[in-house]
């Protein structure tokens, strides 16, 4: 069933509620940047992750935070990356907590700062590392899942326009202008294709700007609420790859949830954090209501209820976590369910989806063929005659 977005409004702007409840295990708040972000933003979750790992094996060997940013500092390849790490080094240096050096960095999220402060304030600054590690390996691996997902048939789709374009633009004309000495009527599919060719000629190189155009259009006005959800709901629509982008998500905000709620953190600050992780469309305005709606007393199922993106199967889940008070579980339960399903149907996209779309481009490239070879077949026919 497609998911309907008419229902989500505008992201309700409330106000910050802090958390000051104990902390026991905890997690990041960093999804990707925009709905799918294909570049990174120089400090991304691969690098994060390894810097994480890095800080709770040396913080767990005994040394101290500034020694243990010296050495990751050390470790950097990167430029940007190496000079980052040097100013929360130099920042800590000067008396700051390390919180404090993240957040004034601008390149960690709200809830990796408020982890990180968490754990310094209970002495718990290493158990908080590992968490931040462990939950950015998840997300590496959606990215990855996501990635994998789309890039093939991307690429064999784009690899498909470019040969046809090719054959179009190149090989047909070559073939017509041969007929075009003969004095006989060509078959209709030959004629087709040349018609074809011949409008490619001519405006092909015109439809290409127009297109250049419209993605540079699209891709500057990118973060403005009508193309963001536009461009949710197109990809959740989209055949296959829809059902799997849709798990993904969900599987990253049951993850996000599971991990917030095991840290003993609020559920309204739970649902505020993972409001301000997530940047697809869907996520991020459903739960500026669902924000709204529990500090109004309404139950987090029922609030979830009101969005299509949601699943029953999730709502009725989360009703009897509520009920039993083990929402972290429930949660957990459905991340392992989601990414289970996406892992499924990926293999699926490898094994049916890649013969298919290769079977589907050489049906076109020999069909073009064909029709440009048939005459010269018939020619030879009569004249064996």
């Amino acid at each position: 069933m497609p998911i309907k977005l008419d229902n989500y409004p505008l992201p309700l702007q409330q106000p910050t509620q802090k958390s000051a409840t104990p902390f026991a295990a905890a997690a990041s708040e960093s999804w990707w940047q925009k709905d799918i972000q294909l570049f990174g933003n120089g400090f991304n979750a691969k690098k994060k992750k390894a810097v994480y790992e890095a800080l709770f094996l040396l913080l767990s060997a005994g040394l101290d935070i500034q020694k243990a940013l010296q050495l990751i500092e050390q470790g950097q390849q990167g430029k940007r990356q190496q000079q980052l790490i040097a100013q929360v080094r130099q920042t800590v240096i000067t008396g700051s907590s390390f919180s404090d050096a993240l957040h004034s960095a601008g390149a960690f999220s709200t809830y990796e700062t408020v982890s990180v402060r968490i754990g310094e304030e209970s002495g718990q600054l290493h158990s908080v590392l590992k968490e931040l590690a462990a939950f950015f390996t998840k997300t590496v691996r959606y990215q990855q899942q996501l990635t994998g997902a789309l890039a093939y048939p991307i690429f064999v789709s784009g690899f498909a326009v470019a040969v046809i374009f090719f054959l179009l633009k190149y090989l047909v004309p070559m073939f017509s202008g041969v007929y075009d000495r003969f004095d006989s009527e060509l078959p209709a599919i030959t004629q087709y294709i040349i018609a074809m060719s011949n409008w490619v000629g001519r405006y092909g190189s015109l439809v290409g700007l127009v297109l250049v155009g419209v993605v540079g259009i699209l891709y500057l006005n990118r973060k403005k609420p009508l193309l963001r959800k536009l461009f949710s709901a197109a990809l959740l629509r989209m055949p296959i790859f829809g059902a799997i982008i849709h798990h993904i998500y969900l599987a990253r905000f049951c993850q996000s949830m599971s991990l917030l709620l095991y840290a003993k953190v609020s559920l309204l600050r739970a649902v505020e954090l993972v409001k301000e992780m997530c940047a697809f469309y869907p996520l991020e305005v459903s739960l500026a209501q669902v924000e709204h709606d529990i500090m109004h007393g309404m139950p987090l199922h029922e609030a979830l209820a009101a969005f299509s993106f949601y699943p029953p199967q999730l709502i009725a889940l989360l009703r009897v976590g509520e009920e039993t008070g083990q929402m972290d579980q429930m949660f957990n339960t459905l991340a392992e369910q989601y990414n289970a399903q996406v892992d499924s149907r990926t293999a699926m996209i490898g094994s049916l989806l890649e013969p298919v779309l290769i079977i589907g481009l050489g049906v076109v490239v020999g069909f073009i063929l064909v029709a440009m070879y048939l005459p010269l077949f018939q020619m030879s026919t009569n004249v064996g005659r």
